[in-house]
């Protein structure tokens, strides 16, 4: 109970996973390249995650998914707010303010200790004042003028970049 997780159960039988932080972080950028199908996904997910496969594989993709957030569905935050690849610099700042140590240092860090220390972020942290604002842009909301000014020479910090897969690139090339 106050072990922290090496394994997951599917299909009542439990199976070693891969829990360091950066595994994860590297699953969840993979999970967003264009240039990967569903399958491809699927298959990158279960080599990078398992050290053992499943044969379920819809069991192992939802036992991940419990794995990585164990909150109730209804308490995740909405989607589309963090770029674990391009934020990974802001978040890496936040989560060391709350170790106490570079977390980028040490040669393993569980991922649920990496989550909890996310999960712990000062509302005050640079991290957090971009996430704030990126969700008052994605939701309409007005900004403060303060924070209309901040983002003005912050842009860069607050935009999450477009990505696109390589023939989208070509595409955009021969239109510019």
């Amino acid at each position: 109970m106050f072990e922290l997780q090496d394994a997951v159960t599917v299909d009542g039988r439990s199976y070693r996973i891969r829990t360091d932080y950066r595994v994860i972080l590297e699953i969840f950028v993979m999970l967003q390249d264009p240039e990967l199908d569903d399958g491809d996904r699927t298959e990158a997910l279960m080599r990078m995650f398992y050290v053992d496969r499943p044969e379920d594989v819809k069991a192992a993709i939802e036992a991940f998914a419990s794995f990585v957030d164990p909150r109730p569905r209804s308490d995740r935050k909405r989607p589309g707010l963090v770029d674990w690849e391009a934020d990974f610099d802001l978040i890496a700042a936040a989560v060391n303010h709350v170790l106490g140590t570079e977390c980028r240092a040490l040669p393993y860090l569980h991922w649920r200790t990496f989550l909890g220390a996310y999960m712990e972020i000062s509302p005050e942290s640079l991290f957090s004042r971009v996430i704030s604002i990126r969700e008052k842009t994605k939701t309409g909301r007005k900004l403060e003028k303060w924070e209309r000014e901040w983002y003005r020479k912050n842009k860069d910090l607050v935009d999450l970049p477009m990505k696109y897969s390589e023939s989208e690139k070509a595409l955009l090339e021969e239109w510019t």
